[in-house]
């Protein structure tokens, strides 16, 4: 056989070759992608249920019967704000935090006014005296215990104090006691139900990102007429998912066209802080005094501006944001 024939022979027998190896090779990655295929899509399927089933994805298939939708809850959440401009009352007060000595139990009032106004004077239970005040307008607040030697904290505008002795302010309690959300502004986006226990008639909702949800709340239907819906149980957190603040709110009353809670618990977990209310003899809607969130009158009774420049009078004082 000549050279050439041979080599010509050769090429044509490895190019078959070649190509019976490119289908078997082609047939080999078909059955490899099948396979895998087979395998990954149920693992993929069950991570991915297990994800919703966690809370923080969409609103998820598998909520038992009955189970409300976050529109809907939103909705009643709203209707039910809108028909509280402000409010005020009588009741009880507790404070609990490492800053006092011993727990603090007051009788006294509470005032209320949107979107984040308080005041609450607390009173002795036998004398009736003035022993607590607490005042917060906006980011501002004053906090007093006349008569005691309690220290008094205050914040007023424009000033930032190195020894603030807890993160969470008082209008951090006051937001999220009684007005932590305009519920009403938000969309399909920013919340979705996360669980619902019909035994208890118990709903759990997720508010903000999907990743990193800000609020967690639990809310029950009460009411057969709207507003139905109502927060019983109200969970911020922080980026991370840790709890900042947990707050309760028990004992509804219709006041109105208003489902009203006469009880309110708000525990700061890290700052081991924790106000209670109980109130009684409710108003909603009513004139309410300037003079009682003028804050910057009360300051210069007490002389605050004086305190913060650190002089009074001749006299240097120190850079406090505390006064005796």
């Amino acid at each position: 056989m000549p050279p050439d024939s041979f080599n010509l022979r050769r090429i044509e027998g490895a190019s078959t070759l070649r190509r019976a190896c490119d289908r078997a090779g082609i047939q080999i990655r078909l059955r490899l992608r099948l396979a895998l295929s087979c395998v990954l899509i149920p693992v993929l399927s069950w991570t991915l249920a297990g994800c919703a089933s966690l809370g923080e994805g969409v609103e998820s298939a598998s909520l038992p019967e009955g189970a409300p939708s976050a529109i809907e809850i939103l909705q009643d959440l709203a209707a039910n704000d809108q028909q509280i401009e402000n409010f005020r009352g009588a009741g009880t007060f507790i404070l609990e935090s490492p800053e006092f000595d011993a727990i603090k139990k007051f009788r006294g009032r509470i005032m209320f006014r949107r979107p984040a106004d308080l005041y609450i004077q607390g009173n002795h239970r036998v004398t009736n005296v003035p022993l607590f005040k607490l005042t917060c307008v906006g980011e501002e607040f004053l906090m007093e215990f006349p008569g005691s030697r309690d220290q008094s904290f205050y914040q007023l505008a424009g000033e930032n104090f190195e020894d603030v002795p807890f993160s969470v302010s008082p209008s951090d309690i006051a937001r999220e006691m009684f007005l932590p959300e305009a519920w009403g502004e938000l969309g399909r986006k920013d919340a979705r139900v996360v669980g619902f226990d019909p035994e208890r008639n118990v709903a759990t909702l997720s508010i903000g990102p999907r990743a990193a949800p800000r609020r967690r709340i639990e809310v029950t239907r009460l009411n057969p007429e709207r507003p139905r819906w109502v927060v019983v149980r109200n969970l911020r957190l922080s980026e991370a998912g840790r709890v900042l603040a947990d707050t309760r709110l028990d004992d509804y009353s219709a006041i109105d066209l208003a489902m009203f809670p006469t009880k309110i618990d708000a525990w700061f977990p890290s700052e081991a802080t924790r106000m209670t209310f109980t109130m009684r003899n409710i108003r909603l809607n009513t004139d309410l005094s300037e003079e009682h969130f003028d804050i910057h009158a009360r300051a210069l009774e007490l002389r605050l501006a004086e305190r913060v420049s650190g002089t009074e009078g001749d006299q240097e004082v120190p850079l406090l944001r505390e006064t005796q």
